[in-house]
């Protein structure tokens, strides 16, 4: 997700630069997913498996088809042309991690 250069703002965050396309809105179609946004079955925390950072809800990454928009709201699936990510770059530390690990399990209830 990462087409060029970063730029490092305010809060030590790295942020990647954002374009904006004129198109045809019906090239970005719905993900194809049962999940709705902010819904997350079985798991409350969110976090970078290498340093732990825990990004919010106004956090966004950019796929390769430009489209940007909250990772952990799709499992990783790209509502502009449906690629799977596999991979997540966290937006503190830079590295990358599989998108999976970056769920932590809800601790069970007695």
């Amino acid at each position: 997700m990462n087409t060029c250069g970063k730029g490092m703002g305010a809060e030590g965050r790295v942020h990647e630069p954002l374009y904006l396309l004129k198109g045809d809105p019906d090239r970005v179609r719905a993900p194809d997913t049962t999940e709705t946004p902010g819904h997350r079955q079985g798991r409350n925390r969110i976090r970078c498996p290498r340093c732990a950072w825990q990004p919010s809800r106004n956090d966004r990454w950019m796929c390769i088809c430009l489209h940007v928009w909250n990772t952990f709201d799709t499992r990783g699936l790209c509502p502009g042309c449906g690629r799977q990510w596999t991979e997540t770059q966290c937006l503190r530390c830079a590295q990358w991690s599989p998108h999976d690990e970056w769920y932590e399990d809800e601790p069970e209830s007695p």
